[in-house]
């Protein structure tokens, strides 16, 4: 379909508001503006209708968006996310439906827990491995080439003219200390907005288009990262075609490269992979085994029901809007059960060094990496919040907030728990943010 005739579907009033509430309603981030989805809802037709004429006559322009900073470890610079404002954020995400339905699905990243299957399926016909990740990769898009690329398949003025604003757009730190007049981003596309993803993926199409053409070799990359399985007498060559077509499109590789033998293995994408076996990296073992020591540490200060609710997400995971959250998803191509045995018996340790066994009652790693492999679509064991009635919202409620939650009506209770629900996702990505 092309691209005026997916805009005029999409960007539609109905199809606005039905967005909204599928895909932007349950999100709580708030932008410079500190209007909240509450608020934004008591005037949605309005604000929809604002979207509208103004993407219409090519004049919508974005609130600057607030800047976060994330730790990213010692030495490296700190990861910043853009934070829309609600208005913002549902313009945004209509427009990369938009964006995805003219590139294709190929524009959005897969599924790391996919790559490394394929990964583990072609280690065995090659001896040798390319890691290498691009600098600042957002950061250093460059903006002009990026248009060019999108024109190539869309030629509405209102969608080139929203999208240009939008990477245009600036940041600002939070709280502002003071007023700082507007300007204009010229270099790179900001991160974290809902066409962040697609439009680095785009731009790097041709790239991954050449590499994956190349019979030679086994390539992936996900956002700035990439593996290339190739044998030892292709190495050098492969390296250095990929370093030529980086500079092509004005990115460079950071310095800090990794090859060798998949004798020796290699860490991708937060895993440990060799030919024998796939594992997790240490580094991430060590950090998540300090978050659940972390989290039982506060049992005084909360109540047994609630720790224990949120450890039990820690182990098990859960699914939200349909998406999945947790370590052990997100680790579930691991083939190493001693790593999962490991994990249980030092969960009851720690219960044990606070005096809490019996007390809490914690599921298992080990049965948790069953259950997702195989039988995720019938299973119990890990909660599917997205079927909770509203009496087992309000009994999640009841545990964290006491008597009080059993005085609100439907409409507070699944705010509360929409509110517990972000903060446990943030929580739950914590434990592998940063895995590459």
């Amino acid at each position: 379909m092309q691209a005026y005739k997916i805009w005029n579907k999409l960007f539609s009033e109905k199809h606005i508001k039905e967005h909204y509430y599928e895909k932007v309603h349950s999100k709580t981030s708030v932008g410079l503006d500190k209007i909240t989805t509450k608020n934004f809802e008591l005037e949605i037709d309005e604000n929809i209708q604002v979207i509208l004429r103004k993407t219409g006559n090519q004049s919508y322009k974005f609130t600057r968006y607030k800047q976060l900073l994330f730790l990213k470890g010692p030495n490296k610079y700190p990861r910043c996310v853009s934070v829309p404002t609600v208005r913002d954020k549902l313009t945004l995400s209509v427009l990369n439906e938009v964006i995805v339905k003219v590139f294709g699905e190929g524009c959005n990243a897969r599924l790391p827990q996919l790559i490394v299957q394929e990964i583990s399926d072609e280690i065995g016909n090659y001896d040798s491995f390319i890691k290498l990740d691009i600098a600042s990769f957002y950061s250093n898009i460059n903006q002009e080439n990026l248009m060019s690329i999108l024109r190539s398949r869309i030629r509405k003025a209102e969608i080139l003219s929203l999208i240009k604003s939008a990477i245009e757009t600036e940041s600002l730190p939070y709280p502002t200390k003071e007023k700082v007049k507007r300007g204009k981003k010229t270099k790179g596309i900001p991160e974290g907005l809902p066409i962040s993803n697609a439009l680095a993926n785009i731009y790097l199409s041709k790239f991954d288009l050449k590499f994956n053409s190349m019979g030679n070799i086994k390539y992936w990359r996900y956002v700035d990262d990439i593996l290339i399985l190739v044998n030892k007498k292709d190495l050098e060559k492969t390296e250095r075609i990929a370093n030529e077509e980086i500079v092509k499109l004005g990115l460079e590789f950071n310095s800090k490269k990794d090859s060798g033998s998949v004798v020796q293995g290699f860490e991708y994408l937060g895993y440990k992979i060799d030919r024998l076996s796939i594992s997790v990296r240490n580094s991430s073992i060590l950090k998540f085994e300090q978050a659940i020591e972390d989290l039982v540490r506060t049992i005084n200060k909360e109540n047994d029901k609630f720790i224990e609710w949120k450890l039990n997400n820690k182990i098990t995971g859960f699914v939200w809007n349909d998406n999945k959250y947790g370590w052990v998803f997100f680790y579930s191509q691991i083939q190493d059960m001693k790593l999962l045995f490991h994990m249980d018996n030092l969960l009851l340790k720690i219960l044990r060094r606070y005096n809490l066994d019996g007390r809490i009652k914690p599921k298992r790693f080990i049965r948790t990496y069953f259950e997702i492999t195989k039988a995720l679509h019938t299973t119990n064991y890990i909660p599917n919040f997205d079927k909770y009635t509203i009496e087992d919202k309000k009994n999640v409620l009841h545990s964290i907030y006491g008597d009080k939650a059993l005085k609100w009506n439907d409409e507070e209770i699944e705010s509360k728990f929409r509110y517990i629900m972000s903060k446990e996702i943030k929580d739950i990505e914590k434990d592998i943010e940063h895995f590459s």
